[in-house]
């Protein structure tokens, strides 16, 4: 059993990592946001330690100091952990086993994602293999004269292996004993390899500054805290820009600044007035007209492109050729999410202004994502809690806190361990501090007994 005073402090310890700060942690439940409450289940469902663990997409609802406080805390987690994720990195910390569904069926690889990516490649160019040797006999049989169903069968039948005839008469025997069903010798199935290809259009460059950001001033009333104040710095179209810190500091009020969504309150954001911006942003997938189609939407948007070339183009982008048919309104989010990369394409844009573009992702377009931004010849600047883009994309870190943008300059390695070490600290201060507090009342409140009862004894 634990004790009233450390399961104070491990619930503290949790919700701290997970993004509450103190003052957060004393609040109602009912006055957060969903994407908070999802913030608060993770915190109930790690600090009462189940036996079995089960996590649906844990770090959707997280930002990026939060999903590092969280892969950390998770390899340490003795007990048995189930997650579906769609974060690389994330699967490659905690995991030490990889299910896969796999025609209808539910394959076991032992090892991290990686291992497993390994391991389905082998795979798929052994089956691959396999069934080109079994077309190769079918031609054969078929120029002998045999019909395609007697050559189908003959095939079936040269597949049964060494000391297949013993365990078919056991197969036979269980089956009129009605213990088994009949198994059938099937064809080896083509392997199709899932693939997605996202891609920015190359542009023509423009002069420098592309953007400029000048003593920038910025709150959002007189009565909101002030949250950047007298920031510097320019963009331009070489610039691979990660935006992290903690929540709240003002990630996405700094792209709402680059893009003219908000205007300084002091200071100003200059533009190459030729400069075209791809915004994407949770608000973006949600302003799609919901009464069209998404071809008829491009279509809309983009006149010179074909009915043809709108339904290429959404394909290569993974969305499935039944859904460029479909209102918005039936499609999920990650169906909408393809929408808008395509939208985004077809923009030809200088400079994209992604804020946490992985989100409704699966992983195959996560990496495909990654090629597409290493392969633009544009700025990019993005907000992300996904660890494998910010290390694969070759991003500059730059930390939005206490009112200002720093450039981090010793690499998101160094970043993580800062992170960790500084949060553990401010645990350890504040669990010290309460304690304390604790031990400051305790003895107020044995002073004050000690004297009622020296006036009982009187």
């Amino acid at each position: 059993a634990i004790g009233a005073s450390s399961a104070e402090a491990k619930a503290r310890r949790i919700l701290y990592g997970l993004g509450f700060d103190p003052q957060m942690q004393t609040q109602p439940t009912k006055k957060f946001s969903g994407g908070w409450r999802m913030r608060i289940s993770l915190a109930r469902a790690l600090f009462i330690e189940p036996t079995l663990l089960m996590l649906d997409e844990p770090t959707n609802h997280l930002d990026l100091n939060a999903v590092i406080w969280l892969d950390d805390y998770l390899t340490r987690w003795k007990k048995t952990l189930l997650v579906v994720s769609h974060d690389q990195d994330f699967l490659n910390s905690v995991c030490e086993e990889i299910l896969h569904i796999e025609d209808l069926k539910l394959i076991s690889y032992k090892g991290n994602y990686d291992s497993f990516k390994k391991a389905e490649a082998t795979k798929m160019k052994q089956q691959q293999k396999a069934w080109e040797k079994q077309e190769k006999r079918l031609r054969e049989l078929k120029r002998s004269g045999q019909s395609k169903a007697k050559a189908t069968e003959a095939v079936k039948k040269s597949k049964r292996e060494p000391g297949a005839r013993a365990a078919k008469k056991k197969q036979n025997q269980a089956v009129a004993a009605g213990t088994a069903a009949a198994e059938t010798t099937e064809l080896v199935k083509r392997p199709r390899e899932y693939t997605v290809k996202l891609h920015f259009t190359e542009v023509a460059e423009l002069s420098r500054p592309v953007m400029e950001v000048n003593r920038v001033h910025f709150r959002y009333s007189p009565k909101h805290p002030v949250i950047f104040d007298e920031i510097d710095f320019g963009i331009d179209m070489d610039s691979r820009i990660c935006v992290v810190g903690p929540n709240g500091a003002g990630k996405s009020t700094l792209l709402k600044l680059l893009t003219g969504e908000v205007e300084p309150t002091r200071g100003d954001v200059r533009r190459n007035p030729r400069l075209r911006m791809g915004i994407y942003n949770q608000h973006f997938v949600d302003r799609l007209p919901m009464t069209k189609t998404p071809v008829e939407h491009l279509r809309d948007r983009f006149q010179d492109e074909d009915y043809q070339s709108v339904r290429n183009r959404l394909g290569k982008y993974g969305l499935e050729g039944h859904a460029h048919e479909v209102v918005m309104r039936d499609l999920s989010g990650g169906q909408k999410a393809r929408v808008v990369f395509v939208e985004l394409s077809l923009q030809r844009p200088h400079v994209l202004l992604l804020d946490e573009p992985t989100n409704n992702l699966d992983i195959e377009t996560i990496d495909a994502l990654i090629d597409a931004m290493n392969e633009f010849n544009g700025g990019i600047v993005v907000v992300t809690h996904d660890q494998r883009l910010i290390e694969n994309c070759d991003c500059s870190l730059w930390v939005v806190e206490k009112q200002a943008v720093t450039k981090w300059e010793a690499g998101f390695e160094d970043y993580k361990e800062t992170l960790l070490r500084e949060m553990e600290e401010t645990i350890e201060k504040e669990n010290q501090a309460r304690k304390e507090r604790n031990e400051m009342a305790a003895q107020a409140r044995a002073e004050k007994l000690a004297k009622l009862a020296a006036k009982v004894k009187k």
